[in-house]
């Protein structure tokens, strides 16, 4: 039996790209990240589904997930690619579908694809989203 191993790609939600003042640079960090893991062996990298960093909203540079995911798809050779999840109320279920089949076709089938609930309800806010009670955000 053989166990695969992922890492987290920084992508600013964590507060993972604070001092890299420039987006474009920010990005270039986060391609290091995801081909260094590919270099060592990795199995997949993941990205976060958040629109502001925690553990409260700041300034500071937070890349959107899905153009991360289809961007680092086309940086990258053989690693898998997800999500730590996407949350179903962000998007259109359509859209989303459409989104995902994309990714995984510029990745040559690559994509891990969660869904989840969200839970961060500032973002849900933010975004002018409803953010209504657990059960329903998971239908």
């Amino acid at each position: 039996m053989t166990m695969d191993y992922g890492i987290v790609v920084p992508q600013g939600w964590r507060m993972d790209l604070v001092g890299i003042a420039d987006p474009a640079e920010a990005y270039e960090a986060m391609t290091r990240v995801a081909r260094e893991a590919e270099t060592l062996g990795f199995h997949s990298i993941w990205l976060y589904d958040h629109f502001h960093t925690v553990p409260v909203p700041t300034q500071e540079i937070t890349f959107e997930c899905w153009i991360s995911t289809a961007a680092l798809a086309r940086d990258t050779q053989r690693v898998r690619i997800g999500q730590i999840v996407t949350c179903n109320g962000y998007r259109n279920p359509a859209l989303l579908a459409k989104m995902a089949s994309t990714v995984d076709a510029l990745s040559h089938g690559r994509l891990n694809l969660g869904i989840g609930a969200g839970w961060y309800e500032h973002e849900y806010r933010a975004y002018g989203f409803p953010y209504p009670d657990t059960g329903e955000r998971l239908r």
